[in-house]
């Protein structure tokens, strides 16, 4: 299902705007199923781009999804391709559990939601470096569950250990994964980038017993 989500057309490079692979996406999703942080539960996705993970967030019975994205040309197409979906049919009665949201994920206001699924920029281009950690620091005000993945550094990792712990949260797990990028913006020199991401389950110290 998710790999027939067909890849935004019209990606900003000063956005980072890299589409979650579906094996990744299915991945991070499975995890979160397995954990009971999805099924009836309220989802927010994170720079959400056109929608990968909120609608697998969706087919695996979560109560809410709100997809969040400071593109709006990217929201709109993500609602658009919907309809274009071989399975189109069991998505309907389930798109009304959709909320999007256009706005800077500094400015997002809501709280109290139970589970964060996102790919956020990896925060490595001149004028958006740190944010990751934006977003990051996002999830962690507004969540007690966090499914989340990184670009690769060990300064990188120091820094998510310290913010989660100051905020009340511990590494529930961690895995290194390969994410592949296909050429899609001019500064690029390979048919394939297989960069080295970590993918972090973390969880609200109180929230550990589930």
């Amino acid at each position: 299902m998710l790999e027939s989500i067909p890849r935004y057309p019209f990606p900003r490079r000063e956005l980072e705007q890299y589409e979650t692979p579906a094996h990744i996406a299915a991945h991070m999703l499975w995890h979160a199923f397995m954990n009971g942080d999805l099924y009836n539960r309220v989802v927010v996705d994170l720079g959400c781009g056109s929608g990968k993970l909120s609608f697998g967030s969706l087919l695996l019975g979560a109560q809410r999804v709100i997809c969040v994205d400071i593109d709006d040309s990217c929201l709109e197409y993500g609602r658009k391709i919907m309809v274009k979906l071989k399975d189109y049919e069991k998505l309907a009665s389930l798109l009304h559990r959709i909320i999007y949201i256009t706005v800077d994920v500094n400015d997002l206001l809501i709280r109290d939601v139970d589970t964060v699924v996102m790919n956020p920029p990896f925060g490595v281009i001149p004028g958006n470096r740190g944010a990751d950690m934006v977003f990051l620091r996002k999830a962690l005000q507004i969540a007690n569950n966090i499914y989340t993945i990184h670009k690769y550094s060990r300064g990188l990792e120091n820094l998510i250990q310290e913010m989660s712990s100051q905020l009340g949260f511990n590494i529930a797990y961690r895995e290194t994964l390969y994410f592949p990028i296909p050429m899609m913006y001019v500064t690029h020199r390979r048919k394939i980038y297989r960069v080295k991401i970590v993918f972090y389950v973390l969880k609200k110290e109180s929230d550990k017993s589930g």
